[in-house]
């Protein structure tokens, strides 16, 4: 006579596996030779659920892709050559021909923001890349590291908060940006310079941010744990300190793309980005702006389209925000 097998019982099981979970979400668990195993939910995959439910955040997300593979396809989605002025359609009504209307020499107003798009959003994107490659490696050093590193990078990152980043951005294109003109880059030379810059005067506040999670991470138990088996300083910071701040940094990368992209209008509105005839968010509302008397659709559509650009990436990084730490929404 065989042994009874020493398994537990299926109502334990069925328990067990519950544990946890909330009443109107369905058992994560597989059937497999009789057995309910449970499925070990990772955090990032627990933070994508969250997001999937925050409506307004994935809203904003299918926008921002919107916007971005409009500016991307550009050239097959404008109605007429963005430059073109028409002196026989000066500052005309939005119409079938001409969606969003004319400006004040007849260049049609929707095909010049679908080509607008593209210098704030280049400028972002790339700036915001190279803040969070200065800004996270000098603060997950001097955060975990310490001493003379620490010392070294807080008193440089000090040095750079003497300097407001949109004053020092705005003294910078002012004495370089008509030398960048003499280039002959067809109007990227702007874009390259204010891309560089807003990437160098952004980082210190992300580095600060950074810091503060390494030394709140070097405590814990599971970097102890690392050092007692024997890893490097460069490993621990990899491979344990670094994934679980991604979430955070990412956070914080939504609201540089936003400050840079409200930083490049500005400085647009004073004429200091890319010049006539390229076309700039900026620009175009700050023309409208002068010339308003002579239609509301000078102002209106480029407002509306760079409120929505602003808009959207904020509440998509509010999402992001609520998915990684759900205790931020009180």
């Amino acid at each position: 006579m065989t042994a009874p097998e020493n398994r537990p019982s299926e109502s334990l099981l069925h328990v067990e596996a519950g544990m946890g979970l909330g009443a109107d979400e369905p058992l994560p668990a597989a059937e497999e030779d009789g057995f309910r195993t449970t499925r070990v939910s990772s955090p990032g995959r627990d933070a994508w659920r969250r997001y999937r439910r925050n409506w307004a955040a994935m809203l904003s997300v299918a926008v921002v892709a919107a916007l971005i593979i409009v500016a991307v396809i550009a050239p097959l989605v404008h109605t007429m050559d963005p430059s073109y002025a028409d002196f026989t359609a000066i500052q005309q009504a939005p119409s079938a021909h001409h969606w969003f209307g004319t400006d004040m020499i007849g260049r049609d107003t929707y095909s010049r923001l679908v080509y607008a798009l593209r210098i704030p959003l280049v400028v972002a994107f790339i700036g915001t890349i190279v803040t969070l490659v200065i800004g996270t490696i000098l603060g997950v050093t001097a955060g975990y590291i310490g001493g003379v590193a620490d010392n070294v990078i807080s008193r440089f990152t000090d040095l750079m908060f003497a300097f407001p980043g949109f004053l020092l951005s705005l003294i910078v294109i002012s004495l370089f940006g008509p030398s960048v003109d003499t280039l002959g880059m067809g109007g990227t030379g702007r874009v390259i310079l204010l891309t560089v810059v807003f990437g160098l005067v952004s980082w210190p506040a992300l580095m600060r941010f950074v810091r503060s999670l390494s030394l709140s991470l070097k405590e814990q138990q599971f970097v102890e744990a690392a050092r007692t088996s024997g890893s490097g300083a460069w490993t621990i910071m990899r491979r344990h300190l670094l994934p679980n701040m991604y979430g955070l940094i990412l956070v914080q990368a939504g609201f540089i793309i936003v400050a840079v992209i409200s930083n490049e209008t500005v400085l647009a509105i004073f004429g200091l980005t890319v010049q006539e005839p390229n076309a700039d968010l900026g620009t175009i509302l700050y023309n409208g702006v002068q010339n308003i008397g002579a239609g509301y659709w000078l102002v209106l559509f480029p407002g509306l389209v760079l409120a929505v650009l602003i808009l959207a990436f904020t509440f998509a990084t509010d999402g992001v925000r609520d998915a990684v730490d759900p205790r931020s929404r009180v």
